[in-house]
C-alpha cells in the first residue's frame, strides 16, 4: 500500500474519484459478507444501481424495452437478458442491490395499455404501434410522455378522461406489481431489491426529477406522481402524510440528472418556507451526480472557462428544454449561471450559505452523492464502456448510428458502507450518506476526518466518516484520510474538493493530495487542512 502525508496544494484532477462534502468517500474490500459474519461496528462495501427503468415506463416501452421489473432484478444478479432487437446482454459483475424506478406518471397508461381489454383503445393503439423504429418511438415520446411531465400544470392522459376508465385504480395496480417484483426478488443477505419509483417533474423541459426509494415493503397505497402532485413540496407533503415511521415506512427522495435542472424553485433554499427546508433536510439526503445523460458534479464559473476539472462527461444540451423554452430571452452568461446553480457542488455551497443564515443550525442541502445508470432497458449496473450499446434511443440503430448519438455514457454506480446486505442496512447507509458515486468503476473508498496521520496505524479510526459532520472537538488543523483500492485500472491520483462559506462568499478548490504516474493498486493518504477556519461552514 502506498502511504502519503500531504499539506494543502491546488491542482487539476486527472482521475475522477468523487470525494466531496459530508458525503465523504469509502474504500477497501469490495466483497460482500453474508449476514451474521460482520463484527459489531464493522461495515461492508456494497454496489448498486438506484435508477432503472423497464417496460413499465412509457418512454422505455416506446423505445423497445421489453424487460419487466422481475427481469431487471434478475439481470442485476447476473442472469442474461434478451433485448427486443434479438441481442442478449449480461452484466459483467452482479450487483448487491438495485431499485427499479419506473415513471409513476405513466403507471396508469402502461397498466391499461398492456391489458387486452384496451387493445382497441385509440390511445393505447397509438402507443403500441409506435414501437419498432427510432422515429416512431420518438413520436410517441413527444406526443404521449412529454405532455404528462412538461406541462405546467400537467394534464392527465386523454384516455383517463374517457367514461369507465379509472386511471387512479390502474396506477395503484401497476404500483402493486412493482412492489411485488421487488419483494419477490429481495433475498436478505444475498441481494437487496429496494422498492421505488420516479417522480418525473420536467416543467418546460427542466429536469426536477426525483427517485423515491423506500426502506421496506411498507409503502403508501399510491405512488406520488407528477401529474397529480406537480410541486416538490407536494411530493414531500404526500410522503409525510402517507409514509409514517410508526407504520414501518421510511423514504428518501433523490434528485437526478441535475445537469438539466437549470436552477429553479426545486432547489430553492434562499426564500423557501421553514416547512420546505425541514422536509428537504428530512427527505433529500443524496443527489445522483452521474448517469447516462451526463455528469452533474460541477460547471466552471464562467461559460468560456476551459481546462478546469468540470469537463468530465459534461452534457448540458437538453433538447426538450431547448424546444419548450425556445422563446426565452436570457443572456448566455445569465443562462450559464442559472444552469450552474443546480449542479452538485453549487448545491452544497448554497447549503452552507443557508446553514449560516439559519436560526436553528439547519443545512437543508447536506447531500451525499450517488451514481446510477438511468437504464431504460432494464439493465441495472451495465456500465462497462466496452459493452456500451447506447442510451434510450439506440436499440434499433447500428453501431455507426449509435456513435453519432449525443454524448451519453454507460452511467454510474453507487457504493455504500452497510452492516449487511439487507433492505434496512442499505437504506440506513443511504439515509446517513455513507454512500459515494463512481462513473462505473468499482473503486473501494473510505474517507473521513482522523486525529492524526492515520496511514501509520494498523487500523484507521475516523472522528467523522463518510456522510458525517466534523465534530467541534476536531483539531485546529484537521486531518483527513483517504483509503482506496483499484478496480480494473490502477489509481492515478487522489484529490479532495473543499468548499467554504466565508464573508458572504462561497469558495471552492480542488486539492491534489497525491499523484501516482505509474499507478497504484491501493493507497492511503492523510492530508492536513492548514487553511481550516473553524468559523466558516465547509464541506470536503
Amino acid at each position: 500500500m502506498k502511504n502519503v502525508h500531504a499539506k494543502s496544494r491546488r491542482a487539476n484532477r486527472r482521475f475522477r474519484l468523487l470525494i466531496l462534502l459530508a458525503n465523504l468517500m469509502c474504500a477497501a474490500g469490495a466483497s460482500a459478507e453474508t449476514c451474521g459474519n460482520v463484527a459489531e461496528g464493522e461495515k461492508n462495501l456494497y454496489w448498486g444501481d438506484l435508477h432503472v427503468h423497464t417496460a413499465y415506463s412509457l418512454d422505455a416501452y416506446a423505445f423497445g424495452a421489453i424487460a419487466t421489473p422481475k427481469e431487471a432484478y434478475a439481470f442485476a444478479r447476473g442472469q442474461p437478458l434478451r433485448m427486443a432487437n434479438g441481442e442478449t446482454t449480461v452484466i459483467d459483475r452482479p450487483l448487491d442491490f438495485t431499485a427499479v424506478t419506473d415513471h409513476a406518471a405513466t403507471y396508469d397508461v402502461m397498466y391499461l395499455c398492456t391489458d387486452p381489454t384496451y387493445q382497441d383503445n385509440t390511445y393505447c393503439s397509438a402507443i403500441r404501434e409506435g414501437r419498432g423504429t427510432q422515429e416512431k418511438a420518438r413520436d410517441v415520446f413527444n406526443k404521449y410522455l412529454l405532455p404528462l411531465v412538461t406541462d405546467a400544470p400537467p394534464q392527465p392522459p386523454s384516455m383517463c378522461t374517457e367514461a369507465g376508465i379509472d386511471c387512479r385504480a390502474a396506477s395503484a395496480s401497476q404500483w402493486r406489481r412493482t412492489q411485488f417484483a421487488a419483494n419477490e426478488a429481495n433475498e436478505p443477505c444475498a441481494f437487496t431489491a429496494l422498492i421505488g419509483y420516479e417522480w418525473t417533474a420536467t416543467p418546460k423541459g427542466r429536469h426536477w426529477h426525483r427517485n423515491v426509494i423506500f426502506r421496506s415493503e411498507h409503502v403508501p397505497d399510491q405512488a406520488v406522481d407528477y401529474v397529480h402532485f406537480p410541486e416538490v413540496t407536494s411530493l414531500w407533503r404526500e410522503l409525510a402524510n402517507h409514509c409514517q415511521l410508526e407504520d414501518g415506512c421510511d423514504v428518501v427522495t433523490i434528485p437526478h440528472n441535475i445537469n438539466w435542472a437549470d436552477g429553479g424553485p426545486t432547489f430553492d433554499v434562499e426564500s423557501a418556507e421553514p416547512e420546505h427546508l425541514r422536509n428537504r433536510a428530512r427527505y433529500e439526503r443524496l443527489a445522483e451526480i452521474h448517469q447516462e445523460k451526463g455528469n452533474s458534479e460541477c460547471l466552471p464559473k464562467h461559460i468560456n472557462d476551459s481546462g478546469d476539472d468540470c469537463a468530465f462527461e459534461r452534457l448540458t444540451d437538453n433538447a426538450a428544454k431547448k424546444r419548450l423554452m425556445a422563446s426565452e430571452d436570457i443572456a448566455p452568461d445569465d443562462a450559464w449561471r442559472r444552469m450552474r446553480s443546480s449542479y452538485y457542488r453549487s448545491l452544497l455551497g448554497r447549503g452552507l450559505r443557508a446553514y449560516e443564515r439559519s436560526e436553528n443550525g439547519l443545512n437543508p442541502m447536506m447531500l451525499g452523492a450517488i451514481g446510477s445508470t438511468d437504464s431504460h432497458f432494464g439493465t441495472p449496473g451495465k456500465v462497462r464502456e466496452i459493452d456500451y450499446s447506447g442510451g434510450i434511443a439506440s436499440l434499433w440503430l447500428n453501431d455507426e448510428e449509435r456513435l453519432a448519438l449525443p454524448g451519453y455514457n454507460p452511467g454510474g454506480l453507487v457504493g455504500v458502507w452497510a452492516a449487511e446486505n439487507t433492505r434496512s442496512a442499505i437504506f440506513d447507509a443511504l439515509q446517513s450518506r455513507a454512500a459515494y458515486a463512481t462513473s462505473g468503476p468499482r473503486i473501494g473508498l473510505r474517507f473521513g476526518a482522523t486525529a492524526t496521520n492515520a496511514c501509520d496505524q494498523n487500523q484507521v479510526e475516523y472522528l467523522a466518516s463518510m456522510g458525517g459532520v466534523l465534530p467541534a472537538s476536531a483539531a485546529a488543523v484537521p486531518t483527513f484520510t483517504v483509503q482506496a483500492n483499484r478496480d480494473e485500472k490502477k489509481l492515478a491520483a487522489v484529490q479532495i474538493i473543499k468548499g467554504e462559506f466565508w464573508n458572504g462568499m462561497i469558495s471552492e478548490q480542488t486539492i491534489a493530495i497525491a499523484e501516482f504516474p505509474e499507478g497504484q493498486d491501493t493507497v492511503c493518504v492523510s492530508w492536513d487542512d492548514v487553511q481550516f477556519n473553524a468559523k466558516a461552514p465547509a464541506f470536503w
